[in-house]
């Protein structure tokens, strides 16, 4: 499979917010409700989107993000050992690069979890180096959940796209009400929901550039604004590192 524009716009449109309606994305792309459905399904069929999620944000947990890169001997088998990488508590995602290298993102509550996360790592069989980096996360003010946003939260946990319709049905509420709880939850930050996307499923090549600069002359606020307006389709994400003048940003 070959991905197009459009196709490029809505997997960032769904990474961003997998909740977006058929209708609001027509509005956006021009073309029909149905066309962006069957698009949509096309890169669910094909594995381009592996699922979706609905995560807290960091202030909600009390967490902190780091990213990792691990590089290996080139012994493992790459599923098998994204998987090993995986079973760790605190590993959030986990992927294979060539050359028997490695990506990870990680989250921690205290120091004693992130020299737990670190210790585990490095101690994996074939691994001959690994860079840990605590990184700068979007930061929100923690909102207290009502009964009533965990009644719906607990519906979207299972379906993060459900329809406000079936969430109504099945929490009890009406879909006015249900409706206003969900603009509360995406408007404060507390709640994502996303995609999952597997950028190397159809015909594109995921890589991850390593960014460094002078911090005399800037910051990374400008290089990032720059990636994501020279690179709108193929720039994914960025990893700022929290501790040094380095940023890692996934393309495909």
């Amino acid at each position: 499979m070959r991905l197009d524009e459009i196709d490029k716009k809505l997997l960032a449109e769904l990474q961003n917010n997998c909740r977006i309606s058929y209708q609001e994305l027509s509005r956006i792309y021009g073309i029909s409700a149905n066309a962006i459905r069957r698009r949509i399904l096309n890169l669910e069929e094909t594995g381009e989107i592996a699922g979706y999620s609905m995560n807290l944000s960091p202030a909600m947990v009390g967490a902190e993000f780091l990213f990792g890169l691990l590089y290996s001997d080139g012994s493992q088998d790459e599923v098998d050992f994204v998987d090993v990488i995986g079973s760790h508590r605190n590993i959030i995602a986990a992927s294979a690069y060539s050359n028997g290298t490695y990506a990870l993102v990680g989250e921690y509550r205290t120091q004693e979890e992130l020299h737990d996360v670190s210790s585990f790592l490095r101690k994996l069989d074939g691994i001959v180096n690994a860079e840990l980096h605590p990184i700068l996360g979007y930061r929100v003010a923690k909102m207290e959940l009502s009964p009533l946003h965990l009644r719906i939260l607990k519906w979207l946990l299972k379906d993060p796209r459900m329809s406000i319709v079936d969430i109504a049905k099945n929490s009890g509420l009406t879909a006015r009400r249900v409706r206003k709880l969900l603009d509360q939850l995406e408007q404060s930050g507390a709640v994502k929901f996303r995609a999952l996307v597997e950028l190397g499923a159809a015909s594109s090549i995921p890589f991850i550039a390593k960014i460094t600069w002078n911090e005399k002359k800037t910051t990374y606020e400008p290089i990032l604004e720059w990636i994501e307006k020279a690179y709108p389709l193929i720039h994914w994400e960025s990893f700022v590192s929290a501790s040094e003048s380095l940023m890692y940003s996934l393309f495909s």
